[in-house]
């Protein structure tokens, strides 16, 4: 009698380990993986253009004033706007009264959120695990400086049958990895 009990024991605790060790690995992998793709998508997003030429930062907002060093500091996206230009061109407004708010800038990192998602999202389906479910949300681009937040839930859809009676399933659960990241140069 003790040596049935012993073996099923042995044997749910098999499968706990394995269930346990399956969802660990595979949620580092899936958040390595996250973090290497962001890092080449912002890479590939990169405005070589608007480096070169120059760009012009533009505030939209009037409440916005510089601190004590000249830094402007941003509470949303909708507080600038950025202006891209052609060959060095000059800004070529229609009201003269916002040439004092835009600053010309060159040799700064910008990038193109269009190209960043379709970057991401083709490396992303490239590289997932064929036997889970992801829903990706790109929950911020911002072009200057660059700055991107993902949300990645991953939902398990393996199913193990062992026998035509017998089913065993992993769990409805989701996990969740986001990555903020921020692009850094020398």
């Amino acid at each position: 009698m003790w040596m049935v009990f012993l073996f099923i024991l042995g044997i749910i605790g098999i499968v706990l380990i394995n269930i346990f060790g399956n969802i660990t690995t595979t949620n580092q992998q899936d958040f390595t993986l996250i973090r290497n793709m962001t890092e080449a998508a912002m890479e590939d997003a990169k405005d070589w253009g608007s480096y070169q030429t120059g760009f012009y930062l533009c505030i939209t907002n009037d409440k916005i004033v510089p601190d004590e060093k000249g830094l402007y500091t941003f509470k949303s996206k909708d507080d600038y706007k950025i202006i891209r230009t052609e060959n060095g061109a000059t800004l070529n407004l229609k009201d003269k009264s916002n040439d004092k708010k835009c600053d010309y800038i060159v040799r700064e990192t910008i990038i193109n959120k269009d190209v960043f998602v379709e970057s991401f999202l083709r490396r992303f389906a490239e590289d997932v695990n064929n036997n889970k479910s992801y829903r990706v949300t790109v929950q911020e681009v911002i072009e200057y400086p660059p700055k991107v937040s993902i949300r990645i839930d991953t939902f398990n859809t393996y199913n193990a049958t062992d026998s035509t009676t017998v089913t065993f399933t992993e769990g409805d659960f989701t996990i969740q990895n986001q990555v903020d990241a921020i692009f850094e140069e020398k």
